[in-house]
């Protein structure tokens, strides 16, 4: 513990050098592996990228036969219509590069959080990106292997909070309106700007995104583009409303089968218990996701101090991957800020904790525990047993009960809680 949390400044600084060392040859390594990936969603996606851009319809995969990507929005062009111009190879890179710099622009994120709300924390935030890499690194690794998106909106939407926050309505409007039209399980995120009071940056943000969804139609052409808005919107309904999301003639064409328990929702999770009981998960699912949501929602309106209102935010990402009816694991990488939160929490008094226990449990739970370890009867049990998304439920139950403790006596001293306003 002393050696990770140094008081002398020289210290510090031999220990952030080595940390940083090993911050770059993550990122290369993490790059290589991303350019020597073989088929991938990456891939996918630029498929379904250049089918819009020959203005033919993207969900249909004329190389395979079928319907593709049927949870993606068509906004998704925006993202996909700029990789299918580059070759696959280069696309490869330049995401995982862009990847790399979700995380660099995390960490800054970091900085500011904990400069804020856990000001004696302030010297070590490497240690807390560090740590919180190492709880998230399953999802992370999963996210960054095939080129997926989950680090980059869900680092745009909390730098887009970021700002609105600080008064800024405009670039924030930006930051949250791009992952939400590309990333729409991200959505409760957005409710944190009402709720903390910034009522003009919620307006702005849905007006860009409203913009955003309607802009790729200038190309595909009106008609076509009211079509498919009009077909995804009926297929998401048609997938909420299935009993059973591992029977395939059930689901829509396009949308995932959960006939291998990968997907770690509540409502896959509950589905999974209920077994045959007609609507019993999926009326569970939707009550359950609601209660999830009101609870962030209600410590994101209450916070009262600096502290509770960053966690109160970050309540949000675990309350999200609660009410998405498809959470893969990779999509539990949005996680990696309130783990480092949560950290800081658990070690600002340098030493053991309840909740220093509680993550550890996470990380063994959700990360140690992989098929390298358990082999794949063992993986395969524990995901039908749910394992990640019970650990999601008691995520957001311990953030919830951080956000309600009062700041530390030196938060006020380095930064009074942000008042709710109008920007």
């Amino acid at each position: 513990m002393r050696w990770l949390f140094p008081d002398d400044p020289v210290r510090r600084r031999r220990r952030d050098r080595v940390l940083l060392v090993l911050g770059i040859v993550l990122a290369v390594v993490l790059v290589l592996r991303a350019a020597r990936k073989g088929d991938s969603v990456l891939v996918r996606n630029q498929e379904w990228g250049a089918r819009f851009v020959e203005r033919q319809d993207p969900y249909v995969d004329t190389l395979r036969g079928g319907r593709l990507h049927g949870p993606y929005p068509p906004s998704y062009a925006i993202v996909c219509a700029p990789l299918s111009m580059l070759p696959t190879g280069v696309a490869r890179v330049v995401w995982a590069l862009a990847q790399i710099g979700a995380l660099a622009a995390t960490f800054v994120l970091l900085r500011r959080w904990t400069a804020r709300g856990w000001p004696q924390l302030a010297p070590h935030v490497p240690v807390l990106f560090a740590l919180a890499l190492i709880l998230a690194s399953r999802y992370v690794l999963r996210d960054m292997a095939g080129g997926g998106g989950n680090l980059l909106y869900g680092t745009c939407a909390l730098w887009g909070i970021e700002l609105a926050l600080g008064g800024s309505a405009v670039a924030s409007a930006f930051l949250l309106a791009l992952p939400l039209v590309l990333k729409p399980n991200l959505a409760p995120l957005v409710l944190a700007l009402p709720l903390r009071g910034r009522w003009r940056a919620f307006g702005v943000t849905i007006a860009l995104a409203l913009v955003l969804a309607w802009l790729p139609g200038m190309w595909f052409g009106a008609s076509g583009w009211s079509e498919l808005w009009s077909r995804w919107g009926h297929d998401v309904a048609a997938y909420s409303a299935v009993d059973d999301l591992s029977r395939a003639d059930q689901v829509p064409e396009g949308f995932p089968v959960d006939d291998d328990g990968m997907n770690q929702s509540l409502r896959a999770a509950l589905g999974r218990i209920a077994g045959d009981v007609p609507g019993l998960a999926r009326w569970s699912a939707r009550v359950g996701a609601l209660l999830a949501i009101l609870a962030a929602a209600w410590a994101c309106a209450r916070a009262r101090g600096t502290r509770a209102e960053i966690l109160g935010v970050l309540a949000m990402l675990p309350a999200s991957l609660l009410a998405s009816p498809i959470a893969w694991k990779a999509h539990h990488a949005v996680l990696l800020p309130l783990f480092a939160l949560l950290a800081a929490s658990a070690l600002e008094r340098r030493r053991w904790s309840a909740l220093a226990t509680f993550l550890v449990s996470y990380w063994i739970a959700c990360g140690v525990l992989s098929e390298e370890l358990v082999g794949k009867a063992g993986k395969a049990w524990l995901q039908r047993a749910s394992v990640v998304t019970w650990w999601t439920i008691a995520m957001l139950a311990a953030t919830l009960a951080r956000a309600r403790r009062p700041d530390g006596p030196d938060c006020a001293e380095s930064a009074a809680p942000r008042a709710p306003g109008r920007a």
